[in-house]
């Protein structure tokens, strides 16, 4: 059976990783800080993981792992798995496509400098930040849709499954107004980040001879290179934080159908 990978740890996940970076290379402080924003997401990562040890322990342990209403013990959940990482993989392809130079130029590709690109234009944020966002819903979308879909692979497999799919979609519901409220977040950090990066850049051309040409800001070594290499790993890293539940739903399935 193909296995999920494991569920990233708490204080592994890329997305604390790295807005506890940003917040290190700032010296930013306080509650509109990436490093308060890092902590926050991971109280929020930790919570669903907690209050589903404790329903497993106190009401699925009670349950049978008679068939579900759907394809019941005969079902495999190596389908399941084989989904998951289909659709991670197509995910993080689209994500790693949207950042390559020579993507057509729309909301759902990385803006880039032309010689056409005027250094105000260049230097707003504002471009970035609706690429970013219609990231983050085309993300939302698929992982949702991919939830949804192993949820009901659980429940046709055993009552027992059923009830933790039943579970599950309770969290999610529970959780997705804090947690949209902080992924809303992290196009504003992003924000910050692309403003330091540019300032430094300012800081470090002053006084040199000759005009400062954006074009080479997104040349390799350019400052909005920089930033284009970490806006793509904050996304990628955000993925793999939207994706921790359906893991812990796939481990599950797995450990069922073995037992079976």
């Amino acid at each position: 059976m193909m296995q999920a990978p494991p569920p990233t740890s708490l204080n592994g996940s890329g997305l604390i990783r790295a807005f506890s970076v940003f917040a290190d290379s700032a010296g930013a402080q306080g509650a509109s800080s990436p490093r308060y924003f890092a902590e926050r997401l991971g109280n929020l990562i930790d919570l669903p993981a907690s209050i589903a040890l404790a329903a497993a322990h106190g009401n699925l342990a009670t349950t049978t792992s008679e068939g579900g209403a759907g394809t019941g013990a005969a079902f495999s959940g190596a389908s399941a798995s084989e989904e998951f990482l289909g659709a991670r993989t197509a995910m993080m392809q689209s994500i790693v496509d949207s950042f390559a130079p020579a993507a057509s130029a729309s909301r759902s590709s990385f803006p880039r400098v032309s010689a056409a690109t005027v250094a105000k234009e260049a230097a707003s944020f504002a471009h970035y930040r609706l690429f970013y966002l219609a990231q983050q819903k085309a993300l939302s979308r698929r992982v949702d849709g991919l939830r949804a879909s192993i949820r009901a692979a659980l429940a046709a497999h055993s009552n027992r499954l059923a009830g933790l799919a039943a579970l599950d979609e309770t969290l999610d519901e529970t959780l997705s107004a804090p947690a949209q409220r902080l992924f809303a977040e992290v196009p504003r950090l992003l924000g910050q980040r692309f403003e330091l990066l540019y300032q430094r850049h300012r800081e470090t051309t002053a006084g040199q001879a000759g005009e400062d040409d954006p074009l080479r800001w997104g040349a390799a070594g350019g400052w909005l290179e920089q930033f284009a290499a970490e806006m793509r790993a904050v996304l990628l890293a955000e993925l793999d934080t939207r994706l921790q539940p359906l893991i812990g739903l796939l481990e599950a399935l797995d450990e069922e159908v073995e037992r079976n």
